[in-house]
């Protein structure tokens, strides 16, 4: 591809800011993630988990933004070598109508309708006789209905050995996932670098260095976490599971915190 061509990232970024819309406001009308809107927007569909939900995502924005959905998906398609789109097959035209053939549906009746077939008589006297047998065989076992009760063989009823009951556990003792404590925080880089500085509350240093588009860390610390960006723009942060956003602007130093009761511009 060219490097000039236009990008799915750039077409959805276009149409939406002439639409007049933010992220935050095309993820409430569409129910994604305003991440991955933003992941969509800088060309990274890893976190769309497959080309089928990614496709599924672009149709969504683009009914929000009121757009024709097909330029945005051809440009998809050439960003996606390896996949094909998916195709529809036309069972019948509606220019050529089926016709409907009485005379090949009789057919098939026909074919499907069971066979009729005489009665059996001799197997079946034979299967009357196997029973008569068995029941005569029974009484002469047992000593007869007829017999006295010290010819009689006795017959006992025994129970099944019950099986071993079955027990439901204590609710106490189903594991149940524990509570989010302490700072977790998710850095994500969307569209851009930044040089990153993480530390926690000790002031020990958990990351220095610089991370580009697509890359993210996950930090955690019982009390809070501390973080400097060189380039707040393309930074994203996640504090406790909220989403913020873009951390600043292009070229703007910040400095965040990360607590359990959520982020704080320093």
């Amino acid at each position: 591809m060219p490097s000039d061509a236009p990008t799915l990232g750039a077409a959805l970024r276009a149409a939406r800011e002439e639409s007049g819309q933010t992220v935050e406001q095309v993820s409430a009308a569409t129910r994604i993630r305003a991440t991955l809107i933003r992941d969509l927007e800088a060309d990274s569909f890893a976190s769309s988990m497959g080309a089928v939900y990614a496709r599924g995502h672009v149709k969504s924005i683009a009914a929000a933004l009121h757009v024709d959905p097909a330029p945005l998906l051809a440009l998809f398609d050439r960003a996606q070598p390896g996949e094909e789109a998916p195709t529809v097959v036309e069972v019948a035209s509606a220019s050529s109508p089926t016709r409907f053939d009485g005379s090949a549906f009789a057919a098939s009746a026909s074919a499907l309708r069971p066979e009729r077939r005489t009665p059996r008589w001799g197997t079946a006297l034979v299967g009357a006789a196997a029973v008569l047998m068995l029941f005569m065989g029974i009484g002469f076992a047992t000593g007869g209905k007829d017999a006295p009760p010290s010819a009689r063989t006795p017959v006992t009823l025994t129970s099944p050995t019950p099986s071993a009951a079955v027990r439901t556990p204590a609710p106490d003792s189903v594991a149940s996932k524990p509570a989010v404590t302490g700072a977790q925080l998710r850095l994500r880089l969307i569209g851009g670098t930044s040089w990153v500085s993480v530390s926690n509350a000790a002031g020990k240093t958990l990351f220095e260095g610089t991370l580009r588009s697509g890359q993210f860390k996950d930090f955690t610390d019982p009390t809070r976490l501390k973080v400097v960006l060189g380039n707040a723009l393309p930074v994203n942060l996640n504090c406790g599971g909220k989403d913020s956003g873009p951390a600043g602007k292009a070229g703007q130093v910040e400095r965040y915190e990360c607590t359990q009761a959520g982020l704080k511009r320093l």
